[in-house]
């Protein structure tokens, strides 16, 4: 079943909205703020989003430019329907990711028809990702960890970076490596040694809870983690849930002097804004991995902060 998500912050306009749809019969999700809105997106991407521009909080505009922040490529139709009918408007809204805009007060034939239209388009643009999808998997995919290769990670993070700055929002990177590999794979072998990466990657993967989040490998037994929309109190949670899991993990690793399981050394680097630093992604990068090597000086099995502080 379809589905269309109405971000309304008046209760009577998301009432009516929701009952000229119900010709439709489509699952209709209705929320009173985009703040709400952001954390349905994150559990459940509808088809399409009806949403309201003069709101309490978050504007139309804002919610609809952190949406795509959030949702990336992965692209849905976004329909303003609001009292503000001005040129201006309209060119802001669409400029910032909108996709039709409809003044109030609204037609229901029209809006339905408008909603027909848009699922159609999304059901093709789905079909399309799903198909790329598949050519993504094998050009990004790292057989030996079943996580994201290299390539991969460079591409996302361009777009990201591209995205962020327009937004101008801020974003972190994690640079990460498995401590004492070389050790590993002298004294268990590299078929364990292979074990071993492929089980820290999928260890990593697991401790992400945002589906915006990536991690990859950046190559031999180094991971890297980008972390959009996050500042560095976030990654620094990251960093601790990713030790903590490795930990319970209890890969054993008699040779290490870290521990007597595998661990890993954490570099962090945090961009607040995008928009206005003159870093590039690779100078970023570097900074995290400038913080790496203060945590193996440190000791490793920790995290680093590329201000020096630690995690």
């Amino acid at each position: 079943m379809s589905s269309v998500m109405v971000i309304d912050d008046s209760l009577s306009q998301r009432l009516v909205i929701q009952e000229y749809l119900q010709p439709l019969k489509c699952d209709v999700s209705l929320c009173a703020s985009g703040e709400d809105a952001l954390s349905l997106v994150c559990d459940a991407i509808p088809d399409v989003i009806i949403l309201d521009v003069e709101m309490a909080g978050l504007s139309g505009f804002e919610t609809c430019g952190a949406i795509r922040g959030y949702l990336h490529d992965n692209w849905i139709p976004i329909i303003y329907l609001t009292g503000r009918a001005s040129p201006e408007d309209m060119v802001e809204g669409l400029n910032v990711g909108g996709d039709a805009y409809i003044t109030k007060p609204v037609n229901g034939d029209v809006l339905r028809a408008m909603v027909k239209a848009m699922l159609r388009i999304s059901s093709v643009q789905q079909e399309l990702i799903e198909a790329n999808k598949k050519l993504d998997e094998i050009a990004y995919f790292d057989v030996l960890t079943q996580i994201m290769n290299r390539r991969g990670y460079e591409d996302i993070f361009d777009r990201l970076w591209s995205d962020h700055r327009r937004r101008k929002q801020g974003m972190c990177v994690l640079l990460m490596d498995i401590d004492h590999f070389k050790t590993y794979n002298d004294n268990y072998g590299h078929i364990e040694g292979d074990q071993c990466l492929r089980n820290v990657a999928q260890t990593i993967k697991a401790t992400l809870l945002r589906p915006i989040d990536v991690v990859a490998r950046y190559g031999g037994e180094e991971f890297v983690i980008l972390l959009p929309d996050t500042e560095e109190k976030g990654a620094i949670a990251v960093a601790e849930r990713i030790i903590e899991a490795l930990e319970k993990a209890a890969i054993p690793h008699a040779h290490s002097s870290a521990a007597e399981h595998v661990t890993v050394s954490i570099g962090i680097a945090e961009c607040s804004d995008v928009s206005t630093t003159d870093l590039t992604p690779s100078q970023l990068v570097q900074k995290a991995d400038e913080a790496l090597y203060q945590a193996k000086e440190g000791g490793r099995n920790r995290a680093t902060c590329a201000n020096m502080k630690q995690a």
